[in-house]
């Protein structure tokens, strides 16, 4: 009995097509956020590893909302050529004006309202 063999099907010039094992869904957004005149804090649109960290933030009853807050905004802080990672520390020096601002582009990352 014969047996056929299975290949991979060619383009059609003739050459093989590669096969992909992972998936392109681009870069993340990047959203700069002004923190003082000139200065900017860019925040990246979360993967769902970064949501999987925020939710388990959220549900941490030990902790206040507002840091809450800080520790998502440092994980979702994207530093800019060769600028370091947003600290906890330093993001608790931020001013209410401020965290204003960064909330309202968390809401628009986050896709919600609040």
């Amino acid at each position: 009995m014969p047996s056929a063999k299975m290949s991979r099907p060619a383009s059609e010039s003739g050459s093989v097509i590669e096969i992909n094992d992972g998936f392109d869904f681009g870069e993340p957004e990047v959203v700069p956020v002004e923190i003082t005149s000139g200065n900017f804090l860019y925040l990246k649109e979360p993967c769902a590893e970064d949501l999987i960290k925020i939710a388990e933030i959220s549900e941490n009853e030990k902790i206040t909302e507002i840091e809450a807050t800080l520790q998502t905004i440092c994980i979702l802080h994207c530093p800019q050529e060769g600028g370091k990672k947003l600290s906890l520390k330093d993001a608790k020096r931020l001013t209410a004006k401020q965290l204003k601002r960064i909330g309202e582009s968390l809401s628009l990352l986050l896709g919600s309202d609040e």
